[in-house]
């Protein structure tokens, strides 16, 4: 199995080239259909569908789930023989409890390795029907457009000419006689149907690859509530007594004297008072 999508595609754009080339044709002289001719091209996108697709991604992808799953499982073993160790060298309400605790690791990982493992498995089944479905679409284009190996050349001679708009009537003959019923039958029936059966059957693989994955529940490992002795939480810290902060004293200026008022001399010559 190649995987190379891009590769097995291109074996078969010749036949389709062939396909698409007898269909304008067709829709030249006339033919409608809303599958093939309601504009250029549909036979090239009915075929396109698949253009892109990587399964060599997905093949690691797949590979990747597989190395994990298998490093679980060996976790899940290392763990199973932990706690058949823990059994025999603890005893006590303390061993069970730890048996216990472990035991309940050992479900978790025993889920989880099983979702790896089926999630590896989905993804290759995935792989492998996205690949079938690409190698069939391939053979069945080529398959179809091989009927008429014999009338190839006159038949993509008579589409060219009746396409670039040459006035051949005989050209025109031949798509009308040959090339219209083959298009009407085997491509409008058959081959539409291929495609259209081969595009709803990668939805499907990819919906089943989905629920399949989907399928496990979330796994949770349990933490202990407690690992070691318990410690008794330090007393709360006294209250601090509020500071009581000084107020600076407050200096008061002193009151101002009032100035003294100069006594008035006596004038010269004034008779003293007698006492």
């Amino acid at each position: 199995m190649s995987l190379d999508v891009a590769a097995r595609l291109a074996e078969g754009r010749v036949a389709v080239a062939d396909t698409q080339a007898y269909v304008d044709a067709c829709r030249a002289v006339g033919y409608q259909n809303a599958d093939l001719t309601a504009r250029g091209g549909q036979v090239d996108e009915w075929y396109a569908t698949e253009d892109g697709l990587d399964l060599t991604a997905l093949d690691t992808d797949c590979a990747a789930l597989r190395a994990a799953a298998g490093a679980a499982e060996e976790a899940l073993r290392i763990e199973r023989a932990g706690a058949a160790a823990v059994a025999s060298a603890w005893s006590g309400d303390s061993g069970s409890a730890a048996g216990e605790f472990v035991e309940r690791h050992c479900s978790a990982g025993a889920v989880l390795a099983d979702a790896m493992r089926s999630a590896a498995e989905a993804c290759t089944a995935l792989r492998d029907k996205l690949w079938g479905l690409v190698d069939g679409k391939v053979g069945t284009v080529t398959a179809i457009e091989n009927r008429h190996a014999g009338e190839r050349a006159a038949w993509l001679a008579a589409a060219h000419s009746v396409t670039t708009g040459v006035d051949d009537r005989a050209a025109v003959e031949i798509v009308r006689q040959q090339i219209m019923p083959y298009v009407d039958g085997d491509i409008r029936a058959e081959w539409v149907a291929a495609m259209r059966s081969v595009t709803a059957a990668v939805d499907a693989a990819y919906d089943d690859a989905a629920q399949a994955l989907n399928a496990h529940r979330a796994v949770d490992f349990p933490i202990p509530a407690r690992l070691g002795p318990a410690i008794a939480p330090p007393p709360p810290a006294a209250p601090a007594a509020p500071v009581q902060q000084a107020r600076p004293a407050i200096t008061m200026p002193a009151a101002a004297s009032a100035p003294a008022v100069p006594s008035t001399p006596e004038p010269p010559g004034a008779p003293a008072v007698p006492e």
